[in-house]
């Protein structure tokens, strides 16, 4: 028995030391989540603030016109591992798609299946650099199956044009 109250009084002592050990100074120290943060300097991350461009807010709300009319849903920046899987999950060809986005995709509201797709192809993309990007996600859609338009940026846009290409997606959809 007394070996029992001797072992209580013990852990109470090393667990009221440990917490003082914890709190010196008024700071506390957090534990980790995982054991690979230890060493990570969280200080280097910042948010970007938008998720979209002006130019590509601008056509958002303007497609938003469109889509509200043919009760369809805008998800603006999908990871394309979210609406395309590799069938074998191999990662050469994960990697591909990994860290790439589409700028806007469409889904049916009643049940969230991609209608289409769309890019905004501002300037950047008639650089050398962004045609193979461009070509490679074009090949990749026309491969799935996922309509991908892509839409020149403008200072207006022809509501009733997109209104016809996004209804005939739905059409094929169904």
């Amino acid at each position: 028995m007394q070996f029992l109250i001797i072992g209580i009084i013990f852990v109470i002592i090393v667990l009221a030391i440990d917490k003082t050990i914890l709190n010196r100074n008024n700071q506390t120290v957090e534990q980790p989540t995982t054991p690979n943060q230890k060493n990570i300097d969280f200080s280097k991350y910042t948010t970007k603030h938008y998720i979209m461009t002006q130019t590509e807010l601008i056509f958002y709300r303007e497609l938003k016109k469109v889509t509200d009319e043919l009760e369809a849903t805008i998800f603006p920046q999908v990871d394309l591992e979210r609406i395309i899987q590799v069938s074998d999950n191999n990662n050469i060809d994960r990697n591909r798609i990994k860290s790439r986005s589409i700028d806007f995709t469409i889904v049916n509201n009643k049940n969230c299946k991609i209608i289409s797709c769309i890019e905004l192809d501002d300037y950047t993309h008639n650089t050398e650099k962004a045609k193979p990007a461009d070509n490679f996600k074009n090949t990749l859609f026309q491969t799935v199956n996922i309509p991908l338009h892509r839409i020149k940026v403008n200072n207006n846009y022809n509501l009733e044009e997109l209104k016809t290409i996004l209804q005939s997606d739905i059409n094929r959809n169904i």
